[in-house]
């Protein structure tokens, strides 16, 4: 039996000028190249975000062939659900492999939850676009995300189109990550807002 812990590290924000509560960690590299069925996925202390949603949030799930990508992918799903409910928590990651088979399990340490913040107060969406999808069109990927033009961007809208996002690729069967951008458009305190969106191959 082979056992790798997975040391905590802080995590790049996913949004320019946005403060994450608590870092989260990487995942550290396995042996290179290795890849693994995933068996199963377990939560251990988290009482302030369901398990099923952190399930849910995951594109590689029990039954499907990991990776170090595949293991990062996970971790940036789970940073978008905890940034959604602005609770912070330090995570440690452990993958346990016999074999060709693997099972991973998170173990969390929880903050109190902040209050949300937002990108600027009053900012609306003249545009809502994606970029680098091939595989899902644009079309659904705005609609999923749920910011419409002429709508307000707050960062918790973003954290949560994020999320949303992922969860139509891996309905797909397709991993993804994403992150967002935004331009100044023509009026104050309006943006064109970018879903950047980076497809992972099929395993």
């Amino acid at each position: 039996m082979m056992s790798n812990r997975l040391a905590p590290a802080l995590l790049g924000l996913l949004l320019a000028g946005t403060a994450l509560p608590a870092a989260l960690p990487t995942p550290a590299r396995a042996q290179a190249g290795a890849s693994y069925t995933l068996r199963r996925v377990t939560f251990v202390g988290n009482s302030q975000v369901p398990t099923a949603e952190l399930q849910a949030a995951l594109p590689y799930g029990a039954g499907q062939t990991i990776d170090h990508d595949a293991l990062q992918a996970n971790m940036d799903a789970i940073t978008g659900v905890y940034r959604k409910h602005n609770v912070g928590a330090n995570v440690s990651q452990r993958m346990t492999a016999t074999g060709h088979s693997a099972t991973v399990t998170y173990t969390f340490a929880e903050q109190a939850p902040v209050a949300p913040t937002v990108v600027h107060v009053g900012v609306t969406a003249d545009t809502v676009t994606a970029s680098g999808n091939s595989r899902i069109k644009t079309a659904d990927i705005v609609a999923a995300s749920g910011i419409r033009p002429g709508g307000p961007v707050t960062t918790q809208a973003i954290q949560a189109a994020q999320v949303a996002i992922i969860g139509l690729y891996k309905k797909a069967n397709i991993g993804c990550t994403v992150n967002s951008d935004w331009s100044n458009a023509s009026q104050p305190q309006h943006v064109n807002l970018v879903f950047r969106i980076v497809e992972k191959p099929d395993s």
